[in-house]
């Protein structure tokens, strides 16, 4: 049942868009901005795990649904898993966010381009090529984890209701860095950002290295060296964002180089596509982790 549940959800992100959710999280918002403005909220957030005791209302209310739907049937819990699946992804599509850079790039609208790479990729973004698409190129191998890998990997691990703490622990976590809150309350749901992302970002970095360069992806992760000082949140993303481009044999210092040549070669550089590389990328591990899951459930249908 849990191979089917990935697979009709993901069959509809991919394929049905036009009957996927929004995902807006509204009432998620006000949720947390009443955690943030509340002294209750405050103390509670402020501690270690505070932040876990602030999501158990919703996310017990969703363990009793799945426990219920479970009883019910296939069918039910099917459906039941399928709609929390899909709630859990994203919440913006990858793809689209992507192909939307892409398509404004090659067009020459760089106002557009700039500002959607902008919203798209996890810090300052650099004003002109080939840099901001290296870039994205970054963005869109790190974000995999985020909208996708991770939502499946605990989805594997412990049904609808995990993906639901997957994504409410990382809504709660970004909700509280717009909000005027304490710094502890920031700092602690950054840190069960980090917990959650530590074993997604691990499957989706060995995803990377059979569906790229092996090893290259080997030698990057190897020589990985975090930086403690750098924040809980950015050691899952230096890792994918390393292994990533390592996986497509693109690094960095290409952009370096590519800035030396000559305009001609310049010109042919801006065509390359390293963004359209990193996304095909994520597809292939993506698939690859599908296919996982279906032997999975297989050889546990056998037992």
């Amino acid at each position: 049942m849990t191979f089917l549940t990935v697979l009709l959800a993901l069959f509809i992100e991919r394929v049905l868009r036009q009957h996927r959710p929004q995902r807006q999280h509204r009432w998620f918002d006000t949720y947390c901005a009443r955690l943030a403005n509340s002294s209750t909220g405050q103390w509670l957030v402020s501690r270690p795990w505070g932040g876990v005791l602030a999501l158990l209302p919703p996310l017990l209310l969703i363990g009793w649904l799945q426990a219920f739907f479970a009883q019910l049937g296939g069918l039910f819990f099917l459906a039941f898993g399928t709609v929390v699946l899909l709630y859990s992804l994203g919440p913006r599509d990858l793809g689209d966010e992507a192909q939307a850079f892409v398509a404004a790039r090659d067009q020459g609208d760089d106002e557009h381009a700039s500002a959607l790479a902008q919203a798209f990729c996890l810090s300052e973004i650099p004003d002109s090529e080939p840099r901001r698409s290296f870039a994205v190129a970054r963005a869109v191998v790190v974000m995999a984890a985020k909208r996708l890998i991770g939502p499946l990997f605990w989805f594997v691990v412990f049904g609808p209701v995990g993906a639901a703490a997957f994504r409410a622990i990382h809504l709660l976590a970004e909700r509280l860095q717009n909000e005027d809150c304490p710094p502890q309350m920031k700092r602690y749901s950054d840190e069960m950002r980090h917990i959650a992302d530590w074993a997604p970002a691990r499957i989706t970095a060995a995803g990377y290295a059979i569906a790229g360069n092996f090893d290259a992806v080997a030698h990057a992760w190897r020589s990985f060296d975090y930086l403690a000082d750098d924040g809980p949140l950015t050691e899952a993303e230096h890792l994918l964002a390393r292994t990533g481009l390592a996986a497509l044999d693109t690094f960095p210092e290409d952009a370096d180089e590519i800035e030396d040549m000559d305009p001609m070669a310049i010109d042919a550089a801006l065509v390359a596509p390293v963004v359209e590389d990193a996304l095909a990328l994520v597809w292939r591990s993506l698939a690859m982790w599908v296919t996982v899951i279906a032997g999975g459930s297989l050889v546990a249908a056998l037992a």
